[in-house]
């Protein structure tokens, strides 16, 4: 159809009619878009009406507190960085008082060192090319800060009991973005004061995305040659002790006939075992016909996950085994979650069998678990809740509060004390020594 010169006009009105409707629309569109600070007051908003309200685990008096952190939080969002946001709402988290009702922290930016707590510090086990010299030096300063006054002042943001924050701070000491959120680092880098032989120096570090897969710093322990992006303190080929040996199997157990000594084996990889259940069924029925050995259940590194599956590792040594030996119950701070109740259960079970040795457990026999999960809407950051009650000292049992899965599994252990308090100092780690095997394999003599 040809078109008239008036028609062409008309045409031409409508479409530029048309496109400034477009224009306004996008306008308007921009004009509904959130600032940063309405961003976080809707986040903020959202912890207390929705998370504070659903949330059972906070004492009313820690409840109180958090509400003033918050009602000081949304008028201060404009002067404050958005790593302190996030740690103020992780302090108020961590006034739950329980390890398990947490903002998880590991998507915050780290430097390229990756830590570990000894018994004689701090030490870098693990590194990115560039920063391989600094392998095995031991952790003096953070921005001329001491080590334990950093860590004292990152507590309160953590959530759990001591020995387990003590822990999960080691995670976190080397982002600077943590560290900003209280007050003490750029968010982009950090200078460490660092001892390194004889050698006091400094260096600085920027932040650096490695791919990194987190099960916590005990896994960094292990020289894996798949960790390509990596350079490790400890040669994957040297010779190692065996709960470092066979770490990545996650569930592992070997019968050391000489001495007579039955080993067996869980840490935090244990969802990666090809057969959890069938390696503890291969264990007892290989026990039966070596009942004069004594067992060992290492949980140093069990951090949580599954108690079901290894129900039948508490129950079934003591009654194999002949009556004049024992089991030894290998903890650490990192024994948490399902790692702990597998260790009251083995402890209840053993009865004067028992021999604990190691660090004290990451957590009281009383605590919350299980979880409900919370995201703030525009952050997304999310909240673990703990909705479920345990206790592993005394067994009580509430209908409606308590785990209903310890109706079927609860014991009453009432305490998890060391017999024997052993740490892992760096020397050991570096000369591929496990002083608490060694002084098991000592005590069976």
């Amino acid at each position: 159809m040809k078109l008239t010169t008036l028609n062409k006009i008309g045409l031409i009105f409508t479409l530029m009619l048309l496109l400034q409707g477009c224009v306004d629309n996008h306008a308007a569109d921009r004009s509904l878009e959130k600032s940063r600070n309405q961003k976080w007051l809707e986040d903020i908003t959202y912890f207390q009406n929705e998370y504070l309200t659903g949330s059972e685990t906070f004492p009313d008096d820690s409840l109180a507190s958090c509400k003033l952190i918050l009602s000081n939080l949304k008028s201060q969002i404009d002067s404050l960085s958005d790593p302190q946001i996030i740690l103020q709402l992780s302090k108020c988290v961590a006034m739950a008082d329980n390890g398990h009702t947490v903002i998880p922290l590991g998507f915050m930016s780290k430097i390229p060192l990756r830590f570990y707590r000894f018994s004689n510090g701090l030490h870098i086990i693990k590194s990115d090319s560039a920063s391989k010299e600094y392998l095995g030096a031991k952790v003096l300063e953070i921005n001329s800060i001491e080590i334990s006054e950093v860590e004292q002042k990152l507590k309160p943001y953590l959530p759990g009991i001591e020995r387990w924050k003590e822990f999960k701070m080691t995670d976190y000491l080397n982002s600077p973005e943590i560290l900003n959120g209280i007050g003490l680092s750029d968010p982009n880098s950090m200078t460490l004061t660092l001892l390194k032989g004889i050698d006091t120096l400094k260096a600085s570090f920027d932040t650096k995305e490695i791919e990194d897969i987190y099960y916590g710093n005990w896994a960094d322990l292990y020289p894996s040659d798949d960790d390509t992006d990596w350079k490790h303190l400890l040669n994957a080929n040297s010779t190692k002790p065996l709960y470092l040996e066979r770490m990545q199997e996650g569930v592992f157990y070997e019968f050391d006939d000489t001495e007579k000594l039955a080993y067996f084996g869980i840490n935090g990889y244990w969802d990666t075992a090809d057969d959890f259940k069938g390696e503890i069924k291969e264990f007892i029925n290989e026990l039966k016909t070596k009942t004069d050995y004594d067992v060992v259940c290492d949980l140093r590194y069990f951090t949580g996950g599954n108690y079901i599956i290894p129900v039948d590792l508490a129950t079934e040594p003591p009654k194999i085994i002949d009556s004049d030996k024992n089991i030894y119950l290998v903890t650490s701070n990192m024994t948490f979650s399902a790692g702990l109740v597998t260790a009251a259960r083995i402890k209840y079970y053993a009865g004067d069998k028992i021999v604990v040795v190691g660090e004290e457990v990451g957590d009281r026999l009383k605590f919350w678990a299980e979880r409900d999960m919370y995201r703030m809407p525009n952050s997304e950051i999310t909240i673990a809740d703990a909705n479920a009650e345990h206790d592993w000292q005394d067994d009580s049992f509430t209908f409606g509060k308590t785990f209903w899965v310890n109706s079927f599994y609860g014991v009453a252990a009432k305490d998890l004390h060391l017999d024997k308090e052993i740490k892992l100092s760096f020397e050991d780690y570096l000369n591929g020594k496990d002083p608490i095997l060694n002084w098991i394999l000592a005590d069976v003599k």
